[in-house]
């Protein structure tokens, strides 16, 4: 699965997301692979939305895809944007490969 940051809002902290996936597969699969990494669990705040949350996130990130404004990543404090930009390229690229591999 391809992702790349395509922008980052500096008002309110949303990471706007590219991906080659469908619909909320991909923001779906980032936050398992973060969650599998902290050792934690991915939780729907509402149920049918595709919002995702890892319980006990030290950033309370909320990963979210919709049809207006697609796939993102959003901060809860603008101050943790460099570690999460980090992170998140980390799982970009372990993702990645796990589809080279066919492990998706």
């Amino acid at each position: 699965m391809r992702y790349q940051i395509n922008m980052i809002t500096k008002e309110d902290g949303w990471i706007v997301l590219d991906t080659d996936g469908y619909g909320s597969e991909p923001i779906r699969l980032l936050a398992q692979s973060i969650a599998q990494e902290l050792g934690q669990e991915v939780v729907q705040p509402y149920e049918g939305d595709a919002q995702f949350m890892i319980k006990n996130d030290p950033y309370k990130l909320l990963f979210q895809y919709d049809g207006l404004f697609g796939t993102v990543v959003i901060l809860d404090k603008l101050e943790d944007q460099e570690v999460v930009v980090e992170l998140l390229q980390r799982h970009f690229a372990k993702l990645k490969d796990k589809k080279e591999e066919g492990g998706i």
